[in-house]
């Protein structure tokens, strides 16, 4: 009998244990999950600083030609231009052989992308050498 009552003070024992450690397994994935949603957020936060109104279009000029500038070791037929037939700048991606429209987006995306695709071909191509 007093063996049943052991076996059950252990058993007892252990489900207190289990459940303080699920206890501290989900504030541990609460607390992780805050601080991923605090970097997705401030991440956002950056590129909305980054993010430049194009208001002219020698500004859309320029960045035409420096995305075409970053393109241009891919050695591929697109390029960009710009619409200006609206109050709004768009950047296209066109394919140069047909001249056609493959893609269209404001051109405050652009201004974001831009970098990146600048350190992609600096990944890739090294400049320096």
């Amino acid at each position: 009998m007093e063996l049943m009552q052991n076996v059950a003070k252990m058993q007892n024992s252990q489900m207190r244990m289990e459940t303080s450690q699920n206890s501290t397994a989900q504030m541990q994935e609460h607390q992780v999950q805050a601080i991923q949603k605090a970097q997705v957020q401030q991440e956002q936060q950056t590129e909305q600083n980054q993010v430049q109104k194009i208001e002219s279009q020698k500004e859309m000029s320029q960045l035409v030609k420096e995305l075409n500038e970053a393109i241009s070791p891919f050695r591929t037929s697109l390029k960009f231009g710009f619409d200006n037939t609206s109050e709004d700048f768009y950047v296209s991606v066109i394919e140069s052989k047909t001249n056609r429209i493959v893609s269209r987006f404001p051109a405050e995306e652009a201004v974001s992308f831009l970098p990146k695709i600048q350190e992609v071909n600096g990944l890739l191509f090294d400049q320096k050498g």
